[in-house]
């Protein structure tokens, strides 16, 4: 039976000690929580785990589907698989997300606010998410203010040759093929991932009627060789190409897309009694030839990467994790003034990991970043999972972050006729501080009820502020728009709810809701953060060869892109089955929007009306 496996409660107090010393049961396994592997249980913050069993059900074919039914996170499409795609954690949007491959950092630093387009992203190879809520900037440095997806292509787990292979084809002449290899033998493990997707796709612009079309093609490799007792050696590499076309705000317009990502990461696992430390070097770099009514536009976005850390096992009941690293981001592109710009960050970090007793871990980090262009900040992380029973979970978590403006937000220069922007190079950092409290209970039959509630407040937000405009709506002569820090306080706040109920021995019953209240300094509402969004999952294995899964989605009370009007409130439905026609092999049916809802995710821009997907997969 494919599950979504969703760990709401996870992570950031651990403690290294063995799971005998610590008299619990070995449980789920998260990495992102404290920068080292730990039992869920036994850290303070949240985390979403996404790890697709081999003989599931497939999810959808774009992978911000999958996201979006997690508790806290919401997802804005425009339009079809290609067109932009903005997703945000805990009303926290983009910008404040940082965004990591196979453990290249994917952000783009040539967009706005140096994000990551999940609309990109197609949902084959995908081997594990963990997606880490709160301000995270103590571990993973600044932009990490709202949290962090980790994502990793699929690894091999036991001796041996394992290939997969998917074909799917369905509405909107949508058609996709995968290819995965994953090899191990005795010091060598590798692996291969290749895909294919292609759309005819449908009008991203509510009120259009031109389709909208994309393609990709990725390609994905890693390997790790163990040299001896002492020392590992490894890497990762992609490349994706993509082609793609949009519209604008609520019209059809011939805009296209074409863009090339390639990331590569190089390591060195040594081990030297109790510590054990990585080194890596990453590199990552995107292009982007962007052609709209201004004619073509190129983008060239570039990120390297240095890093060290260290994990010390000081004794059963304290573990130090400490490094160092430094990242320069590059941006070449017309409209900077000068052509190119570019930034370094460096930064250090220490966490102590401390295993109270049985019941109670506590972690405590801190961190120091260098940024070229704003001079030195600190942030910290405290956090703890308290235990007072074998089957309750308590915990809280206190963390600061910190947000750079880009190098577009600082530098970016758009002489639009009609609506001129400018960057502002007087722009500050943004500053933030997250809270959390939450509580898991898991009961005999299996059955597990968490809930948390957060915060999140962001002081000297950068806003867009307009041009005055005229009665036609354009910007007074001689005026532009640009960017300013706003006084005061931005707030998120909210509760996150999940269940799992086993019903029998065949089948569960999921549920994912979040209440998100987000304000701008003004009190004015937040645009596309929803107050109300509920995810309901039934899945199970009608038979030993047939299984089925159905979700129903609601979103309810959230304001448009610019939080100037409200935007209807809609229900979504899916459902999907598969036959196990050998025990090697699947063919599944996947329905989409089942009951063909119109509704918009964002405003202005069209979702799919119901969709039908058949496909096969097979494991040798």
């Amino acid at each position: 039976m494919k599950r979504l496996n969703i760990s709401l409660i996870a992570l950031c107090a651990a403690l290294a000690a063995p799971a005998s010393a610590q008299d619990i049961e070995l449980d789920e396994i998260v990495i992102s929580a404290v920068k080292a592997a730990i039992e869920r249980i036994r850290t303070g913050v949240s985390v979403s785990v996404i790890t697709p069993e081999t003989d599931a059900v497939p999810d959808a074919a774009q992978i911000t589907e999958t996201l979006s039914r997690l508790p806290g996170v919401s997802v804005s499409n425009q339009g079809p698989l290609g067109s932009p795609a903005k997703m945000r954690i805990r009303g926290a949007d983009q910008r404040y997300i940082a965004v990591f491959v196979d453990g290249i950092r994917v952000t783009d630093p040539t967009s706005v606010q140096t994000e990551y387009d999940f609309g990109t992203l197609p949902s084959a190879n995908i081997g594990r998410i963990e997606v880490l809520r709160g301000s995270q900037s103590a571990l993973w440095g600044g932009s990490a203010v709202g949290g962090v997806v980790n994502i990793s292509t699929p690894r091999p787990t036991e001796d041996g040759t394992r290939q997969t292979v998917q074909a799917e084809a369905g509405s909107y002449d949508s058609r996709s093929l995968s290819y995965g290899l994953t090899h191990k033998q005795g010091a060598l493990e590798t692996t291969l991932n290749l895909s294919h997707f292609y759309t005819n796709g449908f009008s991203a612009a509510a009120a259009g009627t031109e389709a909208d079309g994309a393609e990709t093609n990725r390609a994905s490799a890693t390997l790790r060789y163990q040299v001896n007792g002492t020392l590992a050696l490894g890497g990762a590499v992609f490349h994706q190409q993509g082609n793609s076309e949009y519209d604008d705000y609520g019209t059809d317009a011939a805009n296209r897309k074409q863009s090339t990502e390639t990331g590569a990461r190089a390591f060195a696992e040594l081990s030297l009694g109790a510590t054990e430390h990585v080194f890596d070097m990453t590199h990552y770099r995107i292009g982007r030839d962007v052609t709209d009514w201004s004619g073509l536009s190129t983008f060239d976005g570039r990120r390297t990467t240095f890093g060290w850390q260290a994990t010390t096992e000081v004794n059963e009941a304290l573990t130090l994790v400490y490094g160092a690293d430094t990242m320069l981001e590059k941006g070449a592109y017309s409209n900077l003034p000068a052509g190119t710009a570019e930034t370094r960050i460096s930064g250090a970090f220490a966490q102590a990991l401390w295993a109270v007793n049985g019941q109670l871990d506590i972690s405590a980090t801190a961190r120091v970043d260098h940024n070229s262009d704003f001079g030195s900040f600190e942030t910290g992380r405290v956090a703890l999972a308290w235990r007072p029973d074998g089957a309750t979970t308590l915990r809280a978590a206190l963390a600061t972050g910190y947000r750079a403006p880009s190098i577009d937000e600082l530098y970016g220069n758009y002489p639009d006729p009609s609506y001129p922007f400018i960057g502002n190079p007087g722009l500050t950092p943004e500053k933030s501080l997250s809270y959390e409290l939450g509580v898991e209970r898991e009961f005999g039959n299996g059955a597990t009820v968490s809930a948390t509630l957060f915060q999140l407040d962001v002081d000297n937000q950068i806003s867009y502020t307009s041009c005055p405009l005229t009665a036609g709506w354009v910007c007074v002569p001689g005026t532009v728009s640009t960017l300013n820090n706003i006084p005061g306080t931005s707030v998120r706040k909210g509760v996150e709810v999940a269940a799992n109920l086993p019903l029998g021995e065949r089948a569960e019953l999921g549920l994912a809701y979040a209440y998100t209240d987000a304000k701008r300094q003004t009190g004015a509402r937040i645009g596309l953060v929803p107050r109300h969004e509920l995810t309901l999952s039934l899945s199970g294995e009608v038979t030993d060869r047939i299984g089925a899964a159905v979700t129903v989605k609601h979103v309810a009370d959230r304001m448009d892109d610019f939080g100037f009007a409200a935007m209807p409130d809609y229900t979504v439905a899916s459902a999907e089955a598969s036959y196990k026609v050998t025990d090697g092999a699947d063919a599944y049916l996947r329905i989409e929007n089942l009951f063909d809802a119109t509704y918009q995710t964002s405003s202005g821009y069209a979702t799919a009306g119901r969709s039908a997907f058949v496909g096969l997969r097979a494991r040798f």
